[in-house]
């Protein structure tokens, strides 16, 4: 499950049309939109008149210095996200680090496309949270100066006073992303069901084998109730467990659940409930009976 709001927008800047094409085919089939340039006037002219979620930019251009083209997209993008590819191993030594620091990352040639396509996936990441802020948040964003890069760790903040908010820790966001990302990959490989509810039995997760055997999709799941998919659920008799639930005992039951057509269908239900952040959710590990 990508957390990704829209198909992301690339930007390939290469002098080489052999790479452009091999690395344009690669990530256009791992879902990415992708547009090309070869020279530093021509990704200029294509930033200034497109919107990209990410630049790959080489550092060897013919009509420019792809740091110039960098430290210029600073400026007039600080918000995008550009991952530089070089040659050069000592560029860290050689370049300006007050402009080298403006990359969100930077890979050395020759490269692993799997590598590019998991710095890119990180990039647009961060540039949406960037700009529209975490999900879920209604509070936006402050807007970055420049945008934070990922080629060393952030320098460390004298103590804040209590007026003072902390800034966003970008980095951190990322990596909790891609932690969340393998978690849903995880869940979603799992042949029993997981459904988890909160205190009112409103649907709030649904892994990819629930979805199947009710017949709706995880955006479907969670607008409905637990009753709306059990029919069989009794709240009295479920109030009554809340205590041994709370102590960490699990309830295993036999049910029925019914799906989207209207078909019930027998399952083994195990209910856990879970407290996160003061809250109360019940998580349900389903399988169904042969």
């Amino acid at each position: 499950m990508s957390l990704l709001s829209t198909k992301p927008r690339v930007l390939l800047v290469d002098d080489d049309p052999d790479i452009l094409l091999a690395l344009s085919d690669y990530l256009c089939q791992e879902g990415f939109q992708v547009e090309t340039a070869e020279t530093g006037a021509a990704a200029l002219q294509k930033s200034a008149a497109s919107s990209y979620d990410a630049v790959v930019l080489d550092v060897g251009l013919p009509d420019r210095d792809g740091l110039e083209v960098l430290n210029e997209l600073s400026h007039t993008h600080p918000q995008l996200p550009v991952i530089l590819l070089t040659a050069f191993t000592s560029l860290r030594n050689t370049a300006d680090p007050d402009i080298l620091d403006r990359a969100f990352a930077y890979l050395t040639k020759p490269y692993k496309r799997q590598e590019v396509k998991s710095a890119i996936h990180r990039a647009c990441l961060a540039g949406q949270v960037a700009i529209e802020g975490l999900p879920g948040s209604s509070a936006p964003t402050t807007p970055f100066d420049t945008f934070p890069s990922l080629l060393q760790p952030s320098p460390s903040q004298a103590p804040l006073d209590a007026a003072i908010q902390p800034k966003f820790n970008l980095s951190a966001y990322v990596r909790l992303a891609e932690y969340v990302q393998l978690m849903q990959f995880a869940f979603d490989h799992v042949p029993d069901g997981i459904l988890i509810a909160d205190s009112e039995k409103r649907l709030r997760f649904a892994n990819q084998a629930a979805c199947d055997a009710l017949g709706y999709t995880r955006e479907e799941l969670q607008t409905l109730r637990i009753p709306d998919i059990a029919p069989n659920h009794d709240n009295e008799k479920f109030r009554q467990q809340l205590e041994r639930l709370r102590t960490g005992q699990p309830l295993t039951y036999p049910s029925n659940h019914r799906t989207k057509n209207g078909q019930l269908f027998p399952i083994e239900i195990s209910v856990y409930l879970l407290n996160f952040q003061g809250q109360e959710f019940t998580c349900a590990i389903t399988r169904r009976i042969q």
